[in-house]
């Protein structure tokens, strides 16, 4: 989730002519702050950008990097992230006491301290990543000349405590390093509060502040084709306890490239052709940007746009009456972002991009410098990247137990990161297996580049000889329980009969992990529980879709059991529903010709689902061919018939 707050000044008349302000909050999954307040500023410039003409050469080289985008394929993107990811997981590796050579001092006399070299590199791995991706050359240098400027644009903004463009000098600085750090400020896109370079790119391309949104400046900057060099700046500000906050910068206004270095008729965030999803978030806006060499922008007013999502024909239109910054919006933005002309547009009720997932925009209204009418169209086809794990909430393992940890799979087929954050309680490796060592708590990271479902937490205890798992049903249940479908909550008691409450949170839990998302969030989760006993979202989330029902009108009995003939009927339910998920028809189950020595035993409203869990092989008849439909389901067997249904849906997916 993320909260914006933006302040946007325009300096009239003058070169650097826009400040904007974007603050940030990153919830993870535990609804839990992982980052602190994150704000961004960046700078306009009004300029005449030097691009090739419109001549015939130009136009098929134009032509030539559109194809070269939707020719694109995910694997050419992933050998790209491989090469150009972050240097280490997580949002936190570049916390003050590892990044500098050499410390700043925030008290006089003041010094900027100078950035180890490998973390500047990973600023500008990040860069040349997101040029990548929008098509642009991925060829950014540090500019070393500019290694003090940036770092003094950081500790001015770090000793004022205040993130500005146009910065006061700090009492007791001397004029000379003031006037270098304010001389940065005024060519640098700046942040405060998130703790890598990496993060800051991400967070520059994403600009989804309400005053960002209208220009998308700090994108547009990055993405400039004239671009050649950049440079990274970072300084905490002094903190009651040590080191607090830090302000960054990020120099965005080289134009270097030679004229017609860049040929195109308009590149676009995010792209045409494959585009991982990690790196665009549906509040984000979209943005075309337009070369005003081939494109007329002084007519701009008949622009429309026109976005369709192929998988169910939903069609979004968009002109100059959309401005909700909080819903639909539109704007044609002809301020001197790097290249001064572009076309920004946002949906709205899109709770996530799904994989494979194809967006086609159609641009009208445009006018060639000849006069000419036209019209852009081109596709983007969402995928995911990088593999997450199908565990979403916490687990339990016993001492000397070891688990493999599945993944739901992405583009990324191989050379995976898995850490512990206490290798002595727990051991993890890139091949998804841990190993419990010793009772405690430890934190498991995998390919945690994104701040999404990336790390969970295990719990170790000591081996309970009184309480263990059947041996019939181990194998499922370590499964399962790597499936992430048995959770710490749930992992004990095996051989006791489940109650209604915990059926349902395990089904629902599972409908997380096919869904690839979170369900509370969904208006059948926020909705009022139909049931006076019990207040539970995912109780709620569960009955509105279908899964499961009261045991009488306004009550659900929570503490109740569940027989093997309730739980076939929830099975069939919940299979419908999980399907429906992931945008499919659940098949039909073959017929069968078993009949059960105990048929008349089931009542007339199970018999059908009875036979149609046995015949897709989620549940099984006891000894001398009965189902035994009252006997009572217990946590063990849930966890078989849980794992059975989720591997024939995966299987299908």
């Amino acid at each position: 989730m993320q909260v914006n707050q933006v302040n946007q000044v325009n300096q009239v008349n003058q070169v650097n002519h826009v400040k904007q302000v974007k603050q940030v909050k990153n919830e993870d999954w535990r609804s839990k702050s992982r980052l602190a307040g994150k704000v961004a500023l960046t700078l306009g410039i009004t300029c005449a950008m030097l691009f090739s003409s419109v001549g015939a050469s130009a136009s098929a080289a134009s032509s030539e990097f559109q194809q070269r985008l939707e020719s694109r394929t995910k694997e050419d993107i992933v050998a790209k992230w491989l090469n150009y990811r972050p240097m280490e997981m997580g949002d936190n590796y570049m916390s003050a006491d590892r990044i500098y050579a050499e410390k700043p001092a925030l008290t006089a006399p003041f010094s900027p301290g100078k950035i180890k070299q490998e973390y500047l590199e990973d600023g500008l791995n990040a860069a040349n990543f997101v040029r990548y991706l929008a098509g642009v050359p991925d060829d950014l240098q540090l500019d070393w000349g500019l290694e003090r400027q940036e770092q003094s644009t950081a500790l001015v903004n770090a000793v004022n405590n205040q993130m500005s463009h146009y910065p006061n000098q700090p009492a007791g600085m001397d004029d000379a390093l003031f006037k270098l750090g304010a001389d940065g400020a005024k060519s640098s896109n700046l942040y405060w509060g998130s703790r890598t370079f990496y993060d800051n790119v991400l967070g520059y391309m994403a600009d989804n502040g309400d005053n960002n949104i209208g220009s998308v400046g700090h994108r547009r900057w990055i993405m400039n084709p004239a671009m050649t060099k950049t440079m990274f700046g970072m300084v905490y500000t002094q903190g009651k306890d040590g080191y607090g906050t830090p302000h960054a910068a990020m120099y965005a206004f080289d134009r270097e490239r030679a004229e017609g270095a860049v040929s195109y008729d308009f590149m676009s965030w995010p792209s045409a052709g494959h585009f991982p999803k990690e790196v665009f978030k549906p509040q984000d806006s979209w943005s075309v940007t337009l070369n005003p060499n081939r494109y007329d922008a002084q007519r701009s007013s008949d622009i429309t746009v026109e976005l369709t999502r192929e998988r169910d024909g939903k069609t979004w239109a968009f002109d100059q009456q959309h401005t909700d910054k909080k819903g639909r919006f539109f704007s044609v933005s002809r301020s001197g972002y790097g290249v001064p002309f572009a076309v920004i547009f946002r949906p709205e009720q899109i709770a996530a991009f799904e994989d494979n997932d194809v967006f086609r925009v159609k641009i009208s209204g445009l006018y060639e410098q000849s006069g000419s009418s036209a019209e852009i169209q081109f596709s983007t086809k969402f995928f995911k990247m990088v593999p997450r794990l199908n565990v979403r909430y916490d687990i339990m393992l016993r001492k000397g137990e070891t688990l493999e940890l599945t993944h739901n799979g992405g583009a990324q087929q191989s050379d995976f990161k898995m850490e512990s954050s206490n290798p002595q309680v727990l051991t993890a490796d890139s091949n998804g297996q841990i190993k419990a060592l010793s009772k405690g708590q430890a934190r498991v990271s995998f390919n945690d580049y994104f701040s999404s479902r990336s790390v969970i937490y295990v719990t170790v205890e000591d081996a309970d000889p009184k309480d263990k798992v059947s041996a019939w049903a181990q194998d499922e249940y370590r499964k399962a329980k790597g499936n992430g479908l048995v959770t710490l909550f749930y992992d004990r008691t095996y051989q006791q009969s489940i109650i209604r409450d915990d059926f349902t949170s395990m089904a629902v839990q599972m409908a997380e992990t096919i869904a690839g998302r979170d369900l509370y969030q969904e208006p059948d989760a926020l909705a009022e529980s139909p049931f006076k006993d019990v207040n539970d979202w995912k109780i709620t989330w569960a009955s509105n879709s279908g899964i499961v029902q009261g045991v009488k009108a306004g009550e659900f009995a929570p503490y109740q059991y569940i027989t093997r003939e309730q739980a076939a009927t929830l099975l069939l339910q919940l299979r419908v529903k999980l399907y429906d998920l992931i945008n499919e028809e659940a098949p039909r189950a073959p017929s069968t010709s078993v009949a059960f020595a105990d048929d008349e035993s089931i009542s007339s409203w199970a018999k059908d689902n009875v036979y149609q869990a046995v015949s897709l092989g989620l549940m099984n008849g006891k000894n001398s061919n009965r189902f035994d439909p009252k006997g009572l389901l217990t946590y063990e067997q849930t966890y078989v018939i849980m794992q059975k249904l989720f591997e024939s849906i995966v299987e299908t997916k």
